[in-house]
């Protein structure tokens, strides 16, 4: 009898293992150097329609370097092809209505850890430069405090040093007095 009951349950294990697998490779499986690059684009998209970078999806991948985009656009969903070219230039084309071709150039900078471009949109009010970065690591924020403790005014070091003393030695002085040991007769 034991043997009839498992008989059902082992043709869905294949199947049940094939839909964990295809949701494990959803959309957001993207390799690591990806990041900077969506994110420049998700970046001149949010610029180019004047909306935040976190109202735009991630699709998919295409190929290296190309990604489908989504937003909520024009009372639909639109998507959006994004491709970051090798030769410093972003090309972002409509998938929805087909009209829209935008080529934004872009450079790296000094370090080549991060992409900038420069696209300013006549409806959107931020005209600053748009820049990916890779995700920190603690040993970037680590370095990055070291180098900029020093480039600080000597004034304003001394200062943060005589409060962090001044605070330890009221924290001390607030502080409940040891009872005193009593003397035995």
């Amino acid at each position: 009898m034991p043997d009839i009951l498992r008989l059902p349950s082992r043709p869905l294990l294949p199947a049940l293992a094939l839909v964990l697998s295809l949701l494990a490779a959803a959309p957001e499986a993207r390799a690591a150097g990806d990041d900077v690059k969506l994110s420049l684009c998700t970046q001149v998209l949010s610029r180019m329609m004047c909306k935040k970078a976190n109202n735009f999806g991630y699709m998919g991948k295409i190929e290296d370097g190309v990604y489908i985009l989504s937003v909520f656009y024009a009372s639909k969903n639109s998507e959006y092809l994004c491709a970051v070219m090798p030769d410093g230039q972003v090309i972002l084309q409509d998938r929805t209505w087909r009209a829209m071709r935008r080529v934004v150039p872009f450079t790296t900078d000094s370090e080549g850890k991060c992409l900038i471009a420069t696209y300013s949109s006549s409806d959107c009010p931020n005209r600053a430069p748009i820049r990916a970065c890779p995700a920190k690591t603690p040993q970037d924020a680590k370095e990055q405090v070291k180098e900029t403790f020093w480039v600080r005014p000597i004034p304003k070091i001394l200062e943060e040093e005589y409060k962090a003393m001044s605070a330890q030695g009221q924290q001390n002085a607030t502080a409940p007095a040891a009872p005193a040991p009593e003397a035995k007769p």
